[in-house]
């Protein structure tokens, strides 16, 4: 059955039961919402199309209510939506019905007494300015948090930004930490969770744990590329979540495809900069084809082979270093990686396997700025469906972010809708993409 349907069922049920009793009134459009986990848009809609036996009317200012059997058409003279006993009382003359459907919900009740009691407002928490890596894309846990303001606000949410942040030492300002608990107290019961665009690892005061431990509601926040475990807290109380996909599905998905539609061509391995060592996704891709092709045809390019000394600007065995390990904030200069793209260049690879779509962008820039057009150029993969990456025409691994993004959703709501489990698939570019279309059909002897 679909929801709306199903839906449907239960507001007839409600209005049987309702007119059984001999009461005309209904609930609340913001108490209808808050029971059946939808948006008062949505019951507005659903009630004003109800076609049962019993009559569903709306009043301008007042809400909705029934026509029993013996009462006076809605409109008329004598009519009165709110009787106090079963008899009509005397006329009042017309009271104007609202047969019109309006986007806005409209109850005429006192509507902030009740919302105090609803939980509908979600608090952010993060900096947006490191939202975008030095190709100028914004990042994929941006894009993540857009899709679930636009999917909160579809349900009444109200969103608000909380001002606190990492200054460049890694700590925090005490006074925005005050305002954020300050703020956080003052939405009282109307606070449904908080998004955290940064979690905080490695910090003195991370932020996953200053805000758990200011509320008891959903702390929410992605891992858009694989977090080493010893960066992960040992225990998380029950109010955090972590949304990620399994980063080594999604490298054996890869690996299939790989094997199934690839010729043996020399791979080039490349993981994140600053990185020791292959994430999970490249090394369970690497294991997948070691098994079928063997080590001749695969090959790794880590950051230390090229700055065996860390990367110049914040050396990756340094605090700093550390904190700064991902693209989107290793503050990587362009030379710095030029001179790591260019090394892969010299291995004279066919097909290049970026760790995240945000590397993998990157090296096309690479090729468009150095590289005449009659040079040979490999097929370059990523991970993480990036739009931007789909729009370069390059082949991408699809973690299913929307299966995520209705995760958060159901967590501050608390209505669950689909609850799907993620299905991880290759996202093919077109066969006239540069770099990741009639790459992959390349014969052995064409590179």
């Amino acid at each position: 059955m679909h929801e709306s349907d199903d839906l449907r069922s239960q507001l007839l049920d409600l209005v049987s039961q309702t007119a059984a009793r001999g009461e005309r009134e209904l609930p609340s459009l913001r108490d209808l919402a808050t029971r059946f986990s939808v948006s008062p848009n949505t019951v507005k809609k659903l009630l004003l199309e109800l076609d049962g036996e019993t009559k569903v009317y709306a009043i301008h200012g007042r809400g909705f209510f029934l026509q029993l059997p013996g009462d006076p058409a809605p409109g008329s003279e004598g009519f009165d939506p709110t009787p106090e006993s079963d008899q009509v009382r005397e006329p009042i003359g017309p009271v104007a019905v609202d047969t019109r459907y309006s986007p806005v919900p409209e109850e005429g009740r006192a509507l902030h007494q009740e919302r105090l009691s609803v939980r509908d407002c979600v608090v952010v928490i993060g900096q947006l300015g490191r939202a975008t890596d030095p190709t100028g894309a914004p990042s994929n846990r941006f894009l993540q948090f857009v899709q679930i303001r636009q999917h909160l606000q579809s349900l009444g949410f109200q969103l608000s930004w909380a001002a606190i942040g990492y200054d460049k030492f890694g700590n925090l300002n005490q006074a925005e930490v005050k305002a954020l608990q300050l703020q956080l107290a003052a939405m009282g019961e109307r606070l449904a969770g908080i998004l955290l665009l940064d979690a905080g690892y490695g910090r003195s005061q991370p932020l996953w744990e200053l805000a758990t431990e200011a509320t008891n509601r959903p702390v929410v926040w992605f891992h858009t590329s694989p977090v080493p475990d010893s960066d992960l807290p040992e225990q998380l109380p029950g109010n955090a979540h972590i949304l990620e996909p399994d980063w080594t599905a999604l490298g054996g998905i890869l690996g299939q495809h790989l094997i199934a539609n690839y010729h043996p061509q020399k791979v080039v391995l490349l993981p994140s900069p600053g990185e020791k060592g292959l994430p999970p996704q490249l090394w369970e891709l690497r294991e997948t084809l070691l098994k079928t092709w063997g080590p001749r045809w695969l090959c790794t390019l880590e950051w230390f082979d090229v700055f065996p000394e860390g990367l110049p600007k914040d050396p990756a065995r340094s605090f700093a270093g550390k904190l700064r390990r991902l693209l989107l904030d290793t503050g990587l200069t362009r030379y710095e990686l030029d001179r790591y793209f260019r090394s892969a260049r010299s291995l004279d690879a066919s097909l290049w396997i970026c760790a995240d779509d945000l590397l993998a962008l990157a090296a096309l820039d690479h090729f468009d700025t150095h590289c005449s057009p009659n040079e040979p150029r490999p097929g370059v993969v990523g991970f993480g469906n990036h739009p931007f990456s789909l729009a370069r025409g390059l082949c991408t691994v699809d973690p299913s972010w929307p299966t995520f993004v209705e995760k958060a959703v159901e967590l501050f709501s608390g209505y669950g809708r689909r609850n799907k489990v993620p299905t991880y698939h290759v996202v093919v570019a077109p066969s006239n993409s540069t770099y990741g279309g009639n790459i992959l059909a390349r014969t052995e002897d064409e590179f």
